[in-house]
């Protein structure tokens, strides 16, 4: 009954007009500013959310759809399909993944849903839901699709340079002692979202060492398929770090991309990141 259907979460920051090709279906999470709550995608975009950010004092959080959605969601799909895979943003940065597995056993003997935790999030998500999504629209079955996302979990990578620690500390990666002490000393982390946990990587003490490692993680891959370039708002420009890298892979399109809210809350507007598929 139908091709197998892929859903997965505004983190993905899947555009309409990829969402739409692929038959993706999106569940927007939750982001809250103040005494507001926007969903993410539809009542505001990430440069919107930057752009709230400076005019507010209070530190925005984002919060899983609720199960009615995941509900709606996969009822609706039912109708199309008996299969569907959801693909969702890592499990130690929301609950979003969990939601949808309570969710899907509430269909068990109805319709196979296959919930896979990316561990990770950002265009490495999109690269996943993506590639799920191409492989259903050519007729691939169910366990296909999901051995093959399972299968590139591996070799997704995102790696970040933060310039400052305002808001690792206000979310409670870092201590207050530590992010006073990273601040006193001028010293900035790199960190790497790494098994789905964002995690310190390195630590520098100028914009231009966090360029050069963030240079030097890329160039020691022997075999590279994708690579973009993720900064916030008010990042620095990535022009330095784009040059470099077109110099090594010459021919390679780089895309720069802003990421989105879900990010920004942990990272805040200022860091700035790449993102690599290594291929399988």
């Amino acid at each position: 009954m139908g091709k197998v259907r892929i859903v997965t979460d505004s983190t993905a920051e899947l555009s309409p007009e990829i969402a739409d090709r692929l038959g993706i279906t999106v569940i927007p999470l939750n982001i809250h500013i103040g005494q507001d709550m926007l969903r993410d995608g539809i009542d505001i975009s990430p440069l919107e959310f930057f752009k709230r950010l400076r005019t507010t004092d209070s530190l925005p959080f984002t919060t899983s759809p609720p199960l009615s959605v995941f509900e709606d969601t996969y009822r609706t799909l039912g109708k199309e399909t008996d299969d569907i895979v959801s693909i969702h943003l890592s499990a130690k940065l929301s609950n979003t993944v969990e939601l949808a597995k309570e969710t899907a056993s509430s269909f068990i003997g109805q319709r196979r849903i296959a919930v896979v935790d990316s561990l990770s999030t950002s265009l490495a998500l999109k690269t996943l839901v993506t590639s799920a999504g191409e492989a259903s629209k050519e007729g691939a079955a169910l366990d296909e699709v999901v051995r093959l996302v399972r299968g590139m979990i591996p070799h997704v990578y995102l790696v970040f340079f933060v310039e400052s620690l305002e808001y690792l500390e206000r979310g409670g990666r870092v201590g207050k002692a530590e992010a006073l002490l990273g601040t006193m000393l001028s010293i900035k982390p790199l960190l790497i979202i790494e098994d789905g946990e964002i995690l310190p990587l390195e630590k520098v003490r100028t914009i231009s060492n966090g360029i050069d490692k963030l240079f030097e993680f890329i160039t020691e891959f022997p075999h590279i398929e994708k690579i973009s370039i993720l900064k916030g708002a008010n990042a620095i420009d990535p022009t330095e770090l784009l040059d470099k890298l077109r110099v090594v892979h010459p021919v390679r399109e780089i895309d720069v991309a802003t990421y989105g809210p879900v990010l920004a809350t942990h990272l805040g507007p200022g860091a700035i990141g790449v993102f690599v598929y290594e291929g399988i």
